[in-house]
């Protein structure tokens, strides 16, 4: 008897495991894991959302101090699309082969280092430079900016002469109804590139302008029920990246988080049904029209 106290004592003060309790241990550590690890996720993704939500109300201050220093103009977004192809408003390119030069753009000198922050959460995305690579849009960060009526007048002038111009401040009715940037990204695929992402400089409303102009005053169904026939609808191009959310700036510089309302067949690189833009998080905030985008 003696003898098997003295071996248990030894063991007691070996301080080992056994097998069985080192199997214990193991099964509670991944059951911990299991439990906490979306926790974490979903925390990570949140702060994510914070700075992607400072660096877009950033964009708002550079625009806003460009538009105090050009008589309330805000930046254009693209004034030679149509032509040389060579502006934009985060930055500018001596060719359509080269990347933009972000350092060049007109919103460097009212921006931090120079640059349009990238959303943190934007991660899976090529950056081949030229207007045919992929990423012919790099260098926005992924962020898009309202290029139909705040940095373009297609309303006004129609497409082309519309790039050219932008809005002025006193003519946004309602500017904290009036998306002036959102998360946005482009589309690659499906062939060698399903599922990849790349930066897009402009937040599109629903309905292109002229196709609204086309069909006058008309309701929402009548406007989507013509507009697969007419090509009325950009490709939906706002990113809803932040597990179901978006981030949209409005041109007052209030920030709010947007989820998906309606989204579009994916025509340009990727032919996808109105589903599948949807479950690739593509879409668009709010009613089926432009009102929130217009300057009305």
């Amino acid at each position: 008897m003696p003898v098997q106290c003295s071996f248990v004592s030894a063991r007691r003060r070996s301080g080992a495991f056994t097998l069985v309790e080192l199997l214990v241990a193991i099964a509670v550590t991944a059951t911990l894991a299991a439990i906490l690890l979306p926790a974490l996720r979903a925390a990570n993704e949140q702060v994510k959302q914070v700075v992607c939500s400072s660096n877009i109300r950033q964009l708002f201050l550079a625009n806003r101090g460009y538009a105090i220093d050009n008589d309330g103009f805000y930046v254009i977004a693209a004034e030679d699309i149509w032509g040389r192809n060579l502006h934009r408003w985060h930055g500018i390119r001596t060719n359509v082969n080269k990347p933009f030069d972000v350092l060049k753009g007109p919103l460097a000198a009212y921006l931090a280092d120079g640059q349009v922050k990238r959303c943190p959460s934007f991660v899976k995305y090529l950056e081949t430079a030229g207007q045919n690579g992929g990423g012919f849009e790099a260098g926005n960060g992924g962020y898009g900016y309202n290029d139909e009526y705040i940095g373009g007048r297609t309303d006004l002038y129609g497409m082309g002469e519309g790039s050219k111009h932008s809005a002025k401040d006193v003519d946004i009715r309602h500017p904290a109804e009036t998306v002036m940037f959102t998360d946005c990204a482009f589309l690659q695929g499906p062939a060698g590139n399903a599922g990849v992402f790349i930066e897009y400089s402009f937040a599109h409303p629903p309905y292109w302008v002229w196709y609204l102009q086309m069909m006058g005053s008309v309701s929402d169904a009548d406007l989507a029920a013509g507009a697969n026939a007419w090509g009325g609808r950009p490709n939906p191009t706002i990113h809803f990246r932040h597990r179901g959310f978006t981030n949209v700036c409005w041109t007052d510089g209030h920030v709010t988080k947007e989820t998906i309302n309606l989204s579009a067949p994916y025509i340009t690189h990727a032919i996808m049904v109105e589903q599948e833009s949807i479950q690739n998080a593509l879409g668009w905030f709010g009613p089926a029209n432009n009102s929130l985008f217009d300057l009305q």
